[in-house]
């Protein structure tokens, strides 16, 4: 096997791969979601991602009991009790079995081993669209910098490769040395910074961010071409003291722009889907462009983001 098999054979942990985005990067793209991350943010839109282990999602408005999942599954890990399908978690190996034999989609499995080489030939049909619209490839999570190994091997293919534009999509917490090894196969990165309080940052994630920080400040020291992402979440970040810790941060830094995204709860299903409650309940947004204000007095080029 050469070295260039070697890496089209390489595996991951894929979640979901999603067409016609454009909010991923420039152009029309195809993001690539690996699963399994190290932080564990309330507001995560996909909770099916932060988990490495495949998952059985079951959207329970979508069901009509007509009880083949149970017959199918060969664990015995189903059960209607009630008038409600209750899973047996101890029982449940996330084999699909389930999945296939729902008529109404109402189970969806999350989580596959895939190799570089099928990754690829997925994102490939879109070729034409790339091209014509100056998109390419965003790789993104869970945390896409938690699988070194398979997201190097899937940039080096797409980018050195096959030529097309790479974007990385990322909460920038891995050792500098792991994401300075992919730079050489990346076009752009989307950085989030959540908090530069390291207590507020490690309470709302779970994670400390010195090498967040340290990451972005190498980032911007190498020149790299790195946009900043904040999630603007209520009760996190959208005081004032938290912006204004951002703002004396990033003007500090070179980056050409920082964009704030607005909270939304558009993964509370999937939560329920999951046999999960969604962690913030009915929490409503805060005003964007306020926020905006505050970062642009530092000098820096801020946009609100549009869903």
């Amino acid at each position: 096997m050469t070295a260039s098999q070697a890496e089209s054979a390489t595996t991951g942990r894929v979640f979901d791969i999603q067409r016609y985005c454009v909010h991923d990067g420039p152009g029309v793209r195809s993001t690539v979601f690996l699963k399994g991350c190290p932080l564990s943010c309330a507001w995560c839109s996909n909770p099916e991602s932060q988990d490495p282990r495949p998952q059985i999602l079951y959207f329970r408005d979508l069901c009509r009991q007509c009880g083949a999942c149970l017959e199918a599954c060969p664990e015995g890990a189903l059960a209607l009790e009630k008038d409600a399908l209750v899973v047996r978690q101890d029982l449940c190996r996330a084999c699909g079995t389930c999945v296939a034999a729902c008529l109404y989609e109402a189970r969806i499995r999350s989580g596959e081993v895939m190799t570089v080489d099928a990754v690829c030939r997925i994102v490939q049909e879109d070729w034409r669209i790339y091209a014509q619209s100056g998109g390419g490839i965003t790789v993104g999570g869970g945390e896409a910098l938690a699988q070194p190994e398979f997201l190097g091997a899937l940039l080096y293919v797409l980018h050195d490769g096959l030529g097309y534009h790479t974007c990385l999509d990322t909460s920038g917490f891995a050792p500098w040395a792991t994401l300075e090894a992919l730079l050489p196969h990346l076009d752009l990165i989307l950085l989030d910074i959540k908090q530069v309080d390291a207590a507020a940052h490690r309470k709302a994630t779970g994670v400390d961010n010195a090498v967040i920080l340290d990451n972005a400040a190498r980032l911007s020291a190498r020149g790299f071409p790195t946009i900043i992402r904040v999630p603007l979440v209520p009760g996190v970040n959208d005081d004032a003291q938290s912006l204004e810790g951002l703002g004396t941060f990033l003007r500090g830094l070179r980056f050409p722009l920082v964009e704030i995204m607005p909270y939304h709860a558009y993964g509370r299903s999937k939560y329920a889907a999951l046999g999960r409650d969604y962690p913030l309940g009915d929490l409503a947004g805060s005003d964007a462009t306020l926020a905006a204000e505050l970062l642009q007095g530092y000098g820096l080029e801020v946009a609100v983001h549009q869903r």
